[in-house]
């Protein structure tokens, strides 16, 4: 699956780690006076320069709203029409990622919705542009002791007010913008979010049953019954689903044969216990980590040769994946690519430790349980961000509760549920339990075939629109709730891809055929001649070149 965006709206175990504005648009604290309008920080202007920010002043904790305030970053990019049909919220995955992701696709993905939508992005409390929550003191040696001294410091400045920055003072940081955006213009409101977005949604209609006119939720984070000591489990079982497609697939079922899932596990298992091909630079660890990348951001095309020459280990194979190791693992693709660090307010750890431990845990694996389950297992998170797991649980974990954590929502507000079946970070699964809870007949699931994590974004089609097929469903919905949304686009999905361009497998594999044929080494500089001898087609395979390099 290829020429998508990349959407980095994941429950992500890949992370990264203050620039500050002059909030000279500062908006007061009152639900009943618009907010004043200014200039948006550099990562959330859109190249139109169309949209508008705003800092908005609300209470750390919604009980005390007269005590201690905090500053949320509220972005609008007003409809192109000169009378909207109302306001899309856009709410970020993560959690602890800064939602400024979205407003780089008002020209591509979200482009749809510009002509007729007034565009909203409300910055989650504690992440990049809001008052951001960060350790202020360094990694050392000891990181056990490095996430004690920054909770430690954390808990001095803020007290008990540090356990507000959570999704029900989001769900009401929401509710009180939307109400505050309608204070001199009222609009219908729809409210999307995506992965952890979903969550924060759900919260929402907890807090404001009315808040919003329709809901729509993109790859489910359901509020009970989900946990990240998950995650192994979780990929392992939509790499079932994977090897069910391969098996279907001429080419892929042509080189794994028809129970691909079998084959690839009686590999793996041979690799792990190194009785076979010892001769790449392919480990448990780093084999478990590629296919955890490659299905969540999609690159079977990839993933498969890289099974398939593993198992055959000739000459050609080693050099070939060795080439995909040195891409990947080894740092070459960023440098090929020319990433910079990504801007340090970008994401917040504090803010996603505390959530994720508090409110995304329910479900418990304990260390020991899971090293054990990723004994022979296809996909496993490698043990090092384990085990940094398992130490942000024990200082950040159990630190709060509220009336809404772990239980069902149930609420009359239209929604409509998307999700891909080949979503390892929120398997479709969870959909059927979660859709037990609908209410009201204008609640809906739709599931997308051959589809990853976060379906707009993630779901090609040839369509008569042009948009990704998730983009013409989500529209269907907006212009009727109170009708089944089209979906014939689902038909016209490009789905899965298992045949990798031959310019993305010679950067990748050093051979036009990912699967098959002679490779040759490939160097930095062989990989940047290759780059500035072919723009065109460099240009072509960059979203799948970010996709593996960028994490």
């Amino acid at each position: 699956m290829y020429k998508v965006k990349l959407a980095l709206l994941c429950l992500s175990v890949f992370g990264y780690s203050q620039g500050v504005a002059a909030h000279s648009n500062t908006s007061e604290y009152n639900r009943y006076v618009n907010f004043n309008w200014g200039e948006c920080p550099s990562s959330f202007a859109t190249p139109d320069k169309r949209n508008l920010c705003s800092f908005a002043k609300v209470p750390v904790n919604w009980d005390k709203p007269n005590d201690k305030q905090i500053d949320i970053l509220v972005s609008k990019y007003p409809a192109k029409s000169n009378q909207p049909k109302g306001q899309i919220w856009f709410l970020q995955g993560g959690p602890g990622y800064s939602a400024s992701f979205y407003a780089q696709h008002y020209d591509t993905t979200l482009s749809q919705y510009t002509q007729d939508y007034d565009l909203y992005i409300l910055e989650h409390r504690g992440v990049g542009w809001s008052t951001h929550l960060e350790c202020p003191n360094k990694p050392d040696g000891d990181y056990q002791q490095y996430q004690q001294s920054c909770y430690d410091a954390l808990h001095q400045k803020w007290g008990d007010d540090l356990f507000h920055f959570n999704t029900t003072g989001a769900a009401q940081d929401l509710a009180y913008s939307i109400d505050k955006s309608r204070a001199t213009n009222w609009l219908p409101s729809y409210v999307y979010g995506a992965s952890y977005g979903t969550l924060w949604a759900q919260r929402f209609t907890q807090v404001a049953p009315q808040g919003a006119q329709a809901i729509i939720l993109d790859s489910i984070v359901p509020s009970k019954g989900f946990s990240l000591d998950l995650w192994d489990e979780n990929f392992n079982y939509i790499f079932s689903g994977l090897a069910e497609y391969c098996n279907a697939d001429p080419l892929c079922q042509s080189k794994l044969g028809n129970d691909s899932e079998h084959t690839i596990k009686t590999l793996l298992n041979k690799v792990y216990s190194n009785s076979h091909c010892p001769q790449t630079k392919f480990n448990q660890d780093s084999l478990q980590a590629l296919s955890t990348l490659l299905m969540m951001r999609s690159i079977e095309g990839a993933l498969m040769p890289a099974y398939y020459r593993l198992a055959r280990c000739n000459s050609d194979d080693v050099i070939a994946l060795n080439n995909l190791h040195q891409f990947i693992f080894e740092g070459t693709g960023r440098q090929l690519l020319e990433l910079q660090p990504k801007p340090k307010n970008d994401y917040s750890q504090v803010l996603s430790s505390l959530i994720v431990h508090n409110e995304i845990s329910q479900e418990h694996r304990s260390l020991e349980a899971r090293l054990n389950y990723c004994k022979d297992a296809v996909s496993c998170i490698p043990k090092a961000l384990l085990y940094s797991r398992y130490i942000q649980k024990a200082v950040w974990g159990d630190k709060y509760r509220s009336q809404f954590t772990y239980t069902d929502v149930h609420h009359y507000i239209p929604t409509l549920m998307l999700n891909g079946d080949l979503d390892p970070q929120t398997p479709h699964s969870y959909a059927y339990d979660f859709m037990r809870t609908f209410t009201n007949v204008n609640q809906r699931y739709i599931e997308f075939p051959q589809t990853p994590h976060a379906v707009i974004f993630e779901s090609p089609a040839d369509t008569n629109t042009g948009n990704n097929c998730g983009v013409d469903v989500m529209q269907s919905f907006l212009n009727n709730i109170w009708q089944q949304p089209n979906t014939d686009c689902i038909a016209k999905l490009h789905g899965l891809n298992f045949n990798l361009p031959a310019f993305e497998s010679t950067l990748l594999f050093g051979t036009e055929n990912a699967y098959d044929g002679s490779a040759q080494v490939m160097t930095l500089d062989s990989l940047k001649r290759l780059r500035d001898t072919h723009p065109e087609k460099f240009s072509a395979a960059r979203d799948t070149l970010m996709r593996v390099s960028d994490f």
